[in-house]
């Protein structure tokens, strides 16, 4: 069972559309996804979901985590590039995982891809915006 760990290293979008949250986390589920939460999931600073030592701390957690194949974003915002400076990108490197975002995220998906090559970058959906809409 692949294994995604899901992180906002901008917007709250967990605390501000906890609704959709909850269908983009249900639509995983359902089609066979474990998922492991950032501890910022449902909190709010302001317009963003954490300090930046606690959003770089939630990414990074999910970077050590060994059962975490995956890392995807919520949604963007304006305000990952705050975190950049302090991603883990050698161990990283060391133990490659895919990460997954667009918009604002973009800033993490280069860093990872030029920081830590060993790992796959896709500039798609985010956990919330993608998949809590209801077309599913």
């Amino acid at each position: 069972m692949t294994t995604i760990g899901f992180c906002s290293p901008s917007t709250p979008i967990t605390a501000i559309s906890p609704i959709r949250f909850e269908r983009a986390r249900h639509f995983l589920i359902s089609k066979g996804f474990r998922l492991v939460a950032g501890k910022l999931t449902g909190k709010q600073d302001f317009y963003r979901s954490g300090s930046i030592r606690e959003r770089s701390e939630e990414v990074n957690d999910l970077i050590h985590d060994q059962a975490v194949d995956i890392i995807m974003t919520t949604i963007g915002g304006t305000n990952t590039n705050a975190i950049l400076p302090y991603v883990d990108y050698d161990y990283l490197n060391h133990h490659p995982k895919t990460l997954i975002g667009y918009s604002d995220a973009t800033a993490l998906l280069l860093a990872v891809q030029t920081q830590a090559p060993k790992c796959r970058v896709l500039y798609g959906p985010a956990l919330v915006a993608g998949f809590g809409c209801w077309l599913w």
